[in-house]
C-alpha cells in the first residue's frame, strides 16, 4: 500500500485587494466560480515558492551527488542535506526511542523565505562538509546553466516587479 502526500485539491490563486480576497487570473476565477454556494471550503494560505530556485536547487544536488562517492543518488544527498540543516520530523520507533527524520522542502511544507534560507545553509554545508572547498560561484554557474535560469537569488523580486507592471 502506498500513500501519496501530493494533495488531489485543486487549488487556485488568490490576491489580497484593498482587504479583499480576489482571482489572481480568469482561471483562478473560473475555478471559484465553480465552487457551489453555501458549501464550506478548507482553504489554507501560503505565498507561492520560487520555481527556478527549487529547480536550481535540484541541479545542484545532481551535480554535487554525480562529483562524489559518498551518495548513491540526489535524494540521499537531499535527505542529508535536511538532517544537516535541522530541516526534520521526530518519529518514534517501535522501541520508544525518539529519531530524526529528514522532512520536506516540499511546496507546501515550507514557504519562500525558509527555503531561501535552507538554500543558502545547503549550499554552505555542500561546500564545508560534503565536497570541501568547492568554489560555490562556479556550482552555481553550471547549475544556472544546466536549468536554463540566471539568477535564483532575484527570482522573487523579478516576480513581484512583473506583477506590479
Amino acid at each position: 500500500m502506498s500513500a501519496s502526500n501530493k494533495s488531489k485539491n485543486k487549488w487556485i490563486l488568490l490576491r489580497k485587494v484593498e482587504g479583499r480576497m480576489v482571482p489572481h487570473a480568469r482561471y483562478d476565477e473560473e475555478m471559484l466560480e465553480a465552487i457551489p454556494e453555501n458549501v464550506p471550503v478548507r482553504a489554507q494560505f501560503a505565498q507561492p515558492r520560487s520555481g527556478p530556485r527549487h529547480r536550481l536547487y535540484r541541479v545542484i544536488l545532481r551535480i554535487v551527488a554525480n562529483n562524489t562517492d559518498l551518495f548513491a543518488h540526489d535524494e540521499a544527498l537531499h535527505d542529508t542535506l535536511l538532517l544537516a540543516n535541522g530541516v526534520v520530523r521526530p518519529v518514534m520507533t517501535t522501541a520508544g526511542e525518539i529519531i530524526m527524520m529528514p522532512s520536506s522542502t516540499a511546496y507546501e511544507a515550507m514557504g519562500e523565505e525558509e527555503f531561501k534560507a535552507y538554500f543558502d545553509a545547503a549550499l554552505e554545508t555542500i561546500q564545508t562538509h560534503i565536497i570541501p572547498g568547492i568554489d560555490l560561484d562556479d556550482l552555481l554557474k553550471e547549475a544556472r546553466q544546466q536549468s536554463n535560469y540566471k539568477d535564483a537569488a532575484n527570482d522573487n523580486e523579478e516576480r513581484q516587479k512583473d506583477e506590479v507592471a
